[in-house]
């Protein structure tokens, strides 16, 4: 399994120097240290600076009040809504109302996206004034231009990328689907200059989200939306994809894996893709330990 990380052209405060190519130079060197830091070739980066964050245009409106930023923002988190696990960068610490904004709104697989912060509630790399930005733009400003030969991971091991691992690492998550679920935190130990974001959300989401999750989230679901239960298999998989807060679909077994117990506690019916020979398990017949997850995901929901 992977994390996509989807890069944009972000022009966040640190990163931003007067005069052209100046100017480019330390924006993709910014750029480059941000991927280098997420252990992937893309990356969706929340640079919305704090006031011209999304508002709700009422506390119950789902209209949201805007800006330019947040709505370059949205396009971009966009191009990656397709149920891939994706990394989302924020330069600042955020409330929770604008977390879910950034998080939750318009996307379709809500779920898939990981928002990951700056340790310190003060550093905003947004904003040139602030401390921790003022002392990126430092050390980019030191930085040296990568050889042509620079290997994925080459600033990880410059000033740039020490000074990133030390800012960066918060992980912020939803435990529970409810509109006022608040939010858990998690801090990833990026100490080595090895240690990626993608590394260590990898080791920590399945340890928070384990298989007993699924399996308590499909009963659950069985019993309250029992539409989602008909058509292939994979269908089952998509809840944990758009619900902001249901257990992170780290592997899309694990979804499997808690279909095929309620299968053989015989409340879900399965049968084959094809009508001859028209197998079927369920209702008494437990689906076999010799069918493979390839052999079930073709199955189909009754």
């Amino acid at each position: 399994m992977s994390i996509n990380v989807r890069k944009h052209e972000s022009r966040p405060a640190a990163a931003a120097a007067p005069g052209g190519e100046a100017a480019n130079r330390t924006r993709s060197l910014f750029m480059r240290a941000l991927q280098d830091l997420a252990g992937s070739a893309r990356g969706v980066v929340y640079d919305v600076p704090l006031d011209q964050r999304p508002r709700r245009a009422r506390p119950s409106s789902p209209s949201v009040l805007g800006s330019p930023l947040w709505d370059r923002y949205v396009r971009t988190r966009r191009q990656v809504d397709d149920g891939a696990l994706t990394i989302v960068i924020a330069l600042r610490r955020m409330e929770d109302t604008e977390r879910r904004l950034a998080i939750d709104w318009g996307a379709r697989y809500a779920n898939s996206f990981l928002l990951v912060e700056p340790r310190d509630d003060v550093c905003d790399l947004s904003d040139e004034s602030n401390a921790g930005a003022a002392q990126l733009a430092g050390a980019l400003a030191q930085m040296q231009e990568p050889p042509s030969d620079a290997a994925p991971g080459w600033s990880r091991g410059t000033a740039v990328g020490e000074l990133l691992r030390e800012i960066y690492g918060r992980w912020v998550y939803w435990p529970s689907p409810a509109a006022d679920a608040a939010p858990e935190v998690e801090d990833l130990d990026l100490a080595g200059p090895s240690d990626t974001l993608a590394l260590q959300l990898l080791r920590e989401i399945p340890r928070r989200f384990p298989q007993e999750a699924f399996d308590r989230s499909m009963a659950f679901l069985l019993s309250w939306e029992r539409e989602l239960f008909s058509g292939p298999v994979p269908r089952a998989r998509s809840v944990f994809r758009t619900r902001l807060g249901m257990p992170i679909l780290h592997d899309p077994y694990c979804a499997d894996h808690a279909l095929r117990r309620l299968v053989n506690l015989g409340r879900l019916p399965l049968v084959g893709p094809t009508t001859v020979p028209r197998i079927s398990y369920g209702f008494g017949s437990a689906v076999p330990e010799t069918v493979s997850d390839e052999e079930f995901e073709a199955l189909v929901m009754a």
